[in-house]
């Protein structure tokens, strides 16, 4: 009797064992039947199927204990091929990070096995603890990320084709999950150098993610037609809000609003993610989107106009933009200073200025009043990057005080933010869309400073006009178009800025009698 119990005991402990540990090698016919009935009543502990439990953990084993490098590498190339549990992978990690740097020079192919593997770990929910100066220094030697960022891209366009072509419900919830893992590898490579986690809001205003085919030439702009058409149709309808930002992320590369057929979809897709219901990653990322389509996007009222695209639908994303950079999404108003986003607002508002179409529509829905909101804050007049600039160059367009009822920023805020202007902008001198504003931004600089009832004083000037000198001295070192047209009115400036301060400083005659 008591070896008999002893058997029962060990039998149901084998089998209780095998379901709630599908890891586990002691599998019984009984534990299939009673682990069909434990996940009927029960939720299962792990998403992961027994399989792929089993393989990282080999996996892990491998580049844990082995010594040797062939199987080492062979370990570390299967491990984008598997998902991983939420375990502590800082062990297996460190190891994949010392062959990715001991190979940089001699071995590129095996660079890029590693770096796969290590990117596809930050994607997984795992532990991870990084050199960050060792990651760093590999990565600025290796350069441009484009072999990775390509090849995830084109992983999640056949991912995206497979799920299309397939009627089997499991083969479609696979080729999803392949097409939301390929977005998030992208992601992941966002940052020039080093890897981040995906999830990481630097990535959206700081991230970037070109990439070029193996003949270095940039992707054609129908390359993209796919992730558009995922976005708008698989995503959307899935109400999946992490790859909703991880796609727009990547269709940023494109710099562009797709094309001519996709235009439609794209731009009201964005609408959709710019919406007061989406998080903020997904409203930013959205941003962050339209924003690296400024330049298409300020010329796209010209006639003819893409098909579905008209002025009615480019009215709605010019209010969307607004609700896009609102706290939480809030309809009030929004003084709340986020660095990063009100860069990539205002310098999307400033290329759209360019445009009278564009300049009667920002009026009109309300971004000419956002912008004096920002001007009152100080975070922007002390800001040492380029918001002064693209601030005052919207100013220079979009003239507040032709509006009707007439409102005006201060007067002495709108000097300190032009003079500011001039200083940043000797460091913009290489950007082309900021030398072609520069002839506005005299404009207005003469209107501020030199107008006959302009109250200003000597040392204003010298300030002014030693940033205009450096912003003189910046332009005669750069060639093209643009330069050539905004040099002499920069000269011009200069020197009536110093015959002004020669004036001011020159005493009044006076006669005694």
């Amino acid at each position: 009797m008591s070896t008999t119990a002893f058997g029962i005991l060990f039998y149901v402990s084998t089998v209780l064992v095998s379901v709630l540990r599908p890891d586990s090698p002691f599998r019984t016919p009984g534990a299939s039947l009673v682990e069909s009935v434990y996940n009927k009543f029960c939720p299962p502990r792990s998403t992961l199927h027994p399989n792929s439990f089993v393989k990282s953990s080999a996996i892990r084993w491998v580049l844990e204990t082995s010594t040797n490098p062939e199987v080492v590498a062979t370990a570390a190339a299967m491990v984008p091929r598997v998902q991983w549990p939420k375990l502590d992978a800082c062990a297996i990690y460190a190891r994949l990070l010392d062959n990715f740097t001991a190979c940089l020079d001699d071995r590129p192919e095996l660079f890029v096995t590693y770096g796969k593997a290590m990117a596809h770990l930050r994607v997984q929910s795992v532990k991870i603890k990084s050199h960050y100066w060792k990651e760093y220094d590999a990565w600025r030697a290796w350069g441009n990320k484009s072999r990775f960022i390509r090849d995830a891209f084109m992983d999640g366009h056949l991912a995206y084709d497979r799920l299309n072509e397939t009627k089997d419900e499991g083969a479609q919830r696979r080729y999803k999950a392949d097409a939301r893992t390929a977005l998030r590898t992208m992601v992941v490579y966002g940052m020039e150098s080093r890897l981040s986690l995906p999830d990481d809001e630097e990535l959206i205003w700081e991230g970037n993610l070109e990439w070029y085919r193996n003949d270095r030439l940039t992707p054609q702009i129908e390359e993209f037609d796919w992730l558009v058409d995922y976005l708008a149709v698989k995503v959307n309808h899935d109400k999946d809000d992490e790859t909703k930002g991880d796609a727009l992320l990547a269709l940023s590369a494109m710099h562009g609003l797709g094309s001519s057929a996709k235009q439609f979809s794209y731009i009201k897709s964005l609408i959709h993610c710019m919406s007061s219901t989406k998080p903020p990653r997904v409203r930013y990322a959205a941003l962050r989107a339209i924003s690296d389509a400024r330049e298409e996007l300020s010329s796209i009222d010209s006639d003819p106009m893409p098909q579905g695209v008209d002025a009615d639908l480019l009215d709605e994303l010019s209010r969307a933009l607004l609700t896009a950079i609102r706290v939480n999404g809030t309809s009030g108003p929004d003084v709340f200073f986020h660095h990063s986003r009100d860069r990539c607002y205002l310098r999307l508002i400033f290329a759209l200025a360019r445009s009278d179409k564009w300049c009667q529509r920002l009026a009109s829905c309300g971004h000419v009043e956002r912008c004096i909101s920002l001007l009152d804050l100080d975070a922007i007049l002390a800001s040492s990057l380029d918001l002064n600039f693209y601030l005052a160059g919207i100013f220079a367009r979009i003239d507040p005080s032709a509006r009707d009822p007439p409102f005006n920023p201060d007067v002495r805020r709108s000097q300190t933010l032009m003079r500011n202007a001039w200083d940043e902008a000797a460091k913009l001198c290489h950007v082309e869309e900021c030398v072609e504003a520069l002839p506005v931004l005299v404009t207005a600089t003469r209107k501020s400073f030199l107008g006959l009832d302009n109250d200003v004083s000597s040392g204003e000037l010298a300030n002014l006009t030693r940033y205009v000198s450096w912003v003189l001295e910046k332009l005669l070192h750069e060639r093209g178009e643009t330069v050539s047209v905004a040099l002499p009115s920069v000269q011009d400036l200069c020197d009536d800025l110093r015959h002004k301060i020669d004036d001011t400083r020159t005493p009044t005659a006076t006669t005694d009698f």
